[in-house]
């Protein structure tokens, strides 16, 4: 049986993405991108004229970030590069050089002080070697916690107070104390998912304070309160969510990134929408992503 479509989906892009990944509204360029990680491909919505746009890279891309300047930075499987805006060639700007062969690069977020922090992981997904990273006001990348299987997230309360880090592999969000210089204390299970919601993935924090996390196998996006309690989800036809983020001048759409990796022929021919992008209209706002101050 087909699944029906929630009313909240408004647009489907079909990118047909391995790993869609890190979805990234950049309001300078008035653009959204998402990465394919295992594809190694980079997309760009133009979001006044709705035209998408790939481009090919090197080697797997994880995420996308602006900086102050409104250039873009990009984190790839071993380090992170600056992009050419026009076409996308890279420069070396951090190598990541102590992380074990099997590990890369994996999810990435601002904090309100404009603190670049993201995680790398295992690639086969069997050891706890991945570490949560923080960089930029002109440092080099640190690790600032470790032991994470599959680093994912993070996201940043309204405030800026608190840090949400995920390791999917244990279906659990962590909240960390985040102070002005970046540093994190304080860290505490937040939410953890049970085994029928998947497993959690990409965040991102709206203009109430929630957090939207993007449900692995589980088919769709949670919102949680300030406190932890779920109070909504949206269903959506694909079963690998992975990825979240407020798009558009006035923040009111939702874009969230799918993967059809791993799925067997049969389920996708149940949702033949996996590996692409859904824009909804989730009713509330979202806030704007501080730029990188590198």
């Amino acid at each position: 049986m087909k699944p029906m479509l929630d009313d909240t989906i408004k647009i489907i892009i079909s990118s047909q993405c391995q790993l869609g990944e890190g979805a990234y509204f950049a309001k300078a360029h008035n653009c959204l991108f998402w990465v394919d990680i295992l594809g190694q491909r980079l997309f760009r919505l133009q979001c006044q004229s709705m035209r998408v746009s790939q481009f090919t890279m090197p080697e797997p891309i994880c995420w996308v970030m602006e900086t102050e300047q409104a250039e873009l930075i990009a984190g790839f499987a071993k380090g992170i590069y600056k992009l050419n805006s026009e076409d996308f060639s890279r420069e070396l700007l951090y190598s990541i050089d102590h992380e074990p062969s099997q590990n890369r690069l994996n999810d990435g977020k601002t904090s309100r002080q404009g603190f670049g922090f993201f995680g790398s992981m295992d690639s086969q997904e069997q050891t706890n070697s991945g570490k949560l990273y923080r960089f930029g006001h002109g440092q080099a990348p640190i690790a600032v916690d470790h032991d994470y299987t599959i680093s994912n997230g993070p996201a940043i309360s309204k405030n800026g107070q608190f840090l949400y880090s995920t390791d999917s592999d244990k279906q659990t969000i962590y909240r960390f104390t985040l102070n002005e210089h970046g540093e994190l204390a304080d860290k505490q299970e937040f939410i953890r998912f049970t085994d029928n919601m998947g497993f959690p993935d990409g965040m991102t924090v709206d203009s109430e304070d929630h957090l939207w996390v993007a449900a692995w196998n589980g088919y769709g996006v949670y919102r949680f309160a300030p406190n932890g309690e779920q109070v909504q989800f949206i269903r959506l036809p694909a079963p690998r969510v992975t990825s979240v983020a407020f798009v558009g001048e006035e923040l009111t759409h939702l874009a969230v990134t799918t993967a059809a990796v791993g799925l067997e022929d049969s389920v996708l021919a149940d949702y033949p929408h996996s590996g692409g992008v859904f824009i909804l209209e989730p009713g509330v706002k979202g806030i704007a992503e501080t730029p990188l101050k590198l």
